[in-house]
């Protein structure tokens, strides 16, 4: 009996296995027919600080992810721009200074109209932004003002990365690299559950260059060289119940590079005899000019459900130190002429916020809360060495070596409370009104210490510079319309106002305060699926009014910010995702911009001096095309993977085009057209476990200027940005 029961048992059983097999072969087909026709995927972004469909958000946004960025060569913020057209970024003084549209900021010591958001919180400090990304989840870059929901500087847009969230499964991800300048890169990621409740993940990234750009020509020693970065990262998640989540972070960074590798601008000369050299890389210093940074922060992020809204709180602390040293007139010559020497240059900030986000049920959805921000920056001091013939001798008198030191301290603290609804009140139209009011007042205090010497040293303190306190009480908003026409189109049109306070010349303390500036934005767009989601096609179009913008000119060989008249900005933006099969892909855009001063009647130019260096006159910049501004931009990424027997092989291409632009109101110093083209091809194990990638970037060796300035001494210019190089990555995950 017990034997018939089991023949009958397998009698059962065997059919029904069968059919399982058949069945799970036949899912297997039916999804890779589904992933044939899925079209290009859904990408999720928090630009309205709520998770939501990117095609359902009427903002012109960028958005990329980590695994995209990897393949297009994009490694740090700074090379962000090959994948965003329309975005352009500098380095001055170990700042990143990205500009969207044309607007942004060239000076290293004030926050930037772009703002930058790293899971929610807000890094007021440039130099964090020149940040390698081993962790990062995505990229999102939004254009345009975002004064209602980011506030505060944000009058050219944002920039948001969200870095991997710890889950309770566990990840580990190795990867190590080396270029063809004996670049080094290795990163560690290692995420999972470390209890009940509890995730954790760690990140850590470490860069080394073995062998700088190019020559200092003086000592023979190596110039644009990453000395070295290393980047932590560290989250702790808990989970409180089913209700509320907590998480924590900490970063640090620490890195030191060789920079400002000066030329002259092609076409003109210091006012000293100088050697020229060779490779624009190259330069003749005395000294190894460098830029250093160290510093990071902790944050605290509480989401609490109250079933009709979510409660969020966003805490965080940072802090970090900056110093550098340049020779502003490399000339070869055993004398020094304009020395800059940044021993210490401190900044503290720490900001809580606080917002109420409404659930998607209904047609009413709404986002209330308060942003309160404290800062602090300061010269401890600036040191400034002026030798022969650059010295301003009406102020030192007729002896040797002069030196100016600059010691300020600015202090800031801002509160703003902020609200933003929308409302479906016709199926499919949308209307959204935000606003956000902005309190700020900043304090200053500073001083500067002239001192001459030869063999004996005299000192002349300039009175000290305690000007009233500079307060800032400013309405910004947002009103928008969308009509979603089908599933896969959505029209809209929207008015922004966004603001970028103003503040005090840290760098120049006896210049007075520059005020505010404004930007009124109006926009028009279309985000479109087609072709059964094959083709995602964005369209935005843009006119800006722009009001008292904020400028950097050179007075004295000292940076000074100044407010200029009015601008115009207008054009048209566009991004596309394409799956032409399900192994071929194709992602780009293209920006078309016009963007003038319509009244600067009082701008700093220059005067090219036959015999070297420049006057500095006042020009009518009226007419004249802001800095950064480019007319036209565009970039295009080909995407192809094939299985094959020993793996997987991905191919990837992506290339650039930027049109000329201008550093400052004069229109002189200008960088021309080039292309950035970057290439990869990666193979990975059938297991996903192991890859290695053998890639290319800026392939057309392009020769980019990252720092210009026009002063009396001449017009020193520095090509930062890497030239070609190609390498290998190998990396091993589970």
């Amino acid at each position: 009996m017990k034997v018939h029961t089991l023949h009958l048992s397998t009698a059962i059983l065997l059919p029904i296995a069968m059919m399982a097999c058949q069945a799970q072969a036949q899912a297997q087909v039916e999804a890779a027919a589904a992933a044939e026709d899925a079209g290009v995927a859904d990408i999720v972004v928090t630009a309205q600080k709520r998770a939501e469909n990117l095609q359902r958000v009427p903002i012109v946004i960028t958005a990329i992810n980590g695994e995209e960025m990897e393949s297009a060569g994009i490694t740090n913020l700074q090379t962000l721009p090959a994948v965003t057209p329309g975005l352009t970024s500098r380095v001055t003084a170990g700042a990143f200074q990205p500009y969207i549209r044309g607007v942004g900021t060239s000076s290293n010591v004030v926050e930037n109209p772009v703002a930058l958001y790293i899971d929610g919180v807000y890094l007021p400090q440039q130099r964090e932004g020149l940040r390698e990304l081993p962790d990062v989840q995505q990229v999102a870059v939004l254009k345009g003002p975002q004064g209602t929901l980011f506030g505060r500087n944000a009058t050219g847009g944002v920039i948001q990365i969200t870095t991997k969230t710890p889950t309770q499964d566990g990840e580990f991800m190795a990867r190590a690299g080396i270029d063809n300048y004996a670049t080094f890169r290795g990163t560690v990621y290692a995420a999972g559950g470390i209890a009940d409740g509890v995730a954790a993940s760690f990140s850590a990234d470490y860069t080394d260059q073995g062998e700088g750009y190019g020559t200092n020509l003086t000592n023979g020693h190596d110039t644009l060289q990453l000395l070295y970065s290393l980047s932590l990262r560290g989250k702790l998640m808990f989970e409180l119940g089913s209700r509320t989540d907590v998480t924590v972070i900490g970063d640090y960074m620490n890195r030191k590079e060789r920079a400002y590798s000066f030329v002259p601008y092609p076409g003109t000369a210091y006012t000293v005899p100088f050697a020229p050299v060779g490779n624009v890389r190259d330069t003749r210093s005395q000294i190894d000019p460098f830029t250093a940074f160290k510093g990071g922060g902790v944050s605290l992020t509480i989401d609490h459900d109250l079933d009709f809204a979510k409660l969020v709180s966003i805490s965080a602390y940072r802090r970090g130190s900056t110093s550098y040293l340049f020779d502003d007139v490399p000339t070869g010559t055993p004398a020094f002429y304009v020395q800059v020497d940044k021993g210490d240059q401190p900044n503290k900030s720490f900001s809580q916020e606080i917002q109420l986000i409404s659930n998607d049920s209904g047609p009413f959805t709404w986002t209330v809360g308060a942003f309160y921000f404290w800062n602090k920056i300061a010269n401890t001091p600036i040191t400034r060495t002026f030798y022969e013939p650059f010295y301003p001798p009406a102020v030192f008198g007729p002896t040797s070596n002069r030196l100016s030191q600059t010691f300020g301290i600015e202090t800031t603290e801002s509160i703003a409370p902020f609200g933003q609804a929308t409302w479906e009140f016709a199926p499919g139209t949308r209307l959204t009104v935000g606003g956000r009011w902005t309190y700020e007042k900043r304090n200053f205090e500073g001083s500067t210490v002239l001192t001459r010497y030869n063999g004996t040293v005299l000192t002349v303190p300039k009175p000290a510079a305690t000007p009233d306190s500079l307060t800032v009480k400013k309405p910004t908003w947002r009103i928008a319309l969308d009509q979603q026409f089908t599933p896969d189109i959505l029209g809209y049109v929207s008015y922004n106002r966004g603001i970028k306070s103003g503040g005090f010349n840290v760098l120049n303390v006896n210049n007075p305060p520059y005020q505010p500036e404004r930007l009124d934005a109006y926009e028009v767009g279309l985000k479109t699926q087609l072709f059964d989601r094959r083709l995602r096609l964005n369209i935005g179009g843009f006119y800006y009014d722009y009001s008292n913008l904020q400028v950097i000119q050179f007075l004295n060989n000292a940076q000074t910010v100044v407010n200029g008249a009015k601008a115009r900005i207008y054009g048209l933006d566009l991004d596309f995702n394409a799956k032409l099969s399900n192994a071929l892909s194709l992602s780009g855009g293209m920006e078309i911009m016009h963007g003038e001063f319509t009244d600067y009647r009082n701008a700093v130019g220059s005067i090219v001096r036959p015999g070297g260096g420049g006057t500095l006159v006042t020009v009518d910049a009226s007419g004249n095309r802001i800095p950064q501004a480019q007319k036209f931009a565009a970039s295009l990424a080909a995407d192809y993977e094939t299985d094959v027997s020993f793996g997987n092989l991905h191919f990837n291409v992506t290339g650039n085009y930027n049109g000329d632009y201008y550093f400052e109101p004069d229109n002189f110093l200008r960088q021309g057209s080039f292309v950035i083209l970057n290439s990869s091809i990666t193979w990975t194990s059938s297991d996903e476990h192991y890859s290695l990638s053998f890639w290319g970037r800026n392939l057309a060796n392009e020769k980019i200027i990252t720092n210009a300035s026009s002063q009396a001494i001449g017009y020193p210019i520095s090509y930062g940005q890497a030239p070609r190089t190609y390498g290998v990555t190998a990396k091993l995950s589970f």
